[in-house]
């Protein structure tokens, strides 16, 4: 393999890694009620834990974020992050997706 089919095959590797990072249904936005609103993280492992996810964590999202992160695996083994409006539990977004 020459020099220029390694280049060529970081800039392929770069450029999908790069997308799929970004890939998202999620637009940034959740909601605009204060934190008072917000269900506690322990209240939204418990909903989507019933849902039938197998949860490892649930964050706020950076700061500014209006958004809940749900770190977890679906039903069928698969992980997901999901973005979650914190005061209704409503599944905004999908990262991958």
């Amino acid at each position: 393999m020459n020099a220029l089919h390694i280049k060529l095959l970081a800039v392929a590797a770069l450029s999908t890694l790069s997308f799929s990072a970004l890939a998202s249904t999620y637009d940034g936005s959740c909601t605009s009620e204060p934190k008072s609103k917000w269900m506690t993280t322990k209240d939204m492992q418990a909903k989507f834990e019933k849902q039938g996810y197998n949860v490892g964590r649930v964050k706020a999202g950076k700061a500014g974020n209006s958004c809940y992160e749900v770190y977890a695996k679906d039903k069928n083994g698969k992980k997901v992050e999901l973005f979650v409006n914190p005061v209704d539990g409503a599944v905004v977004g999908e990262a991958g997706k």
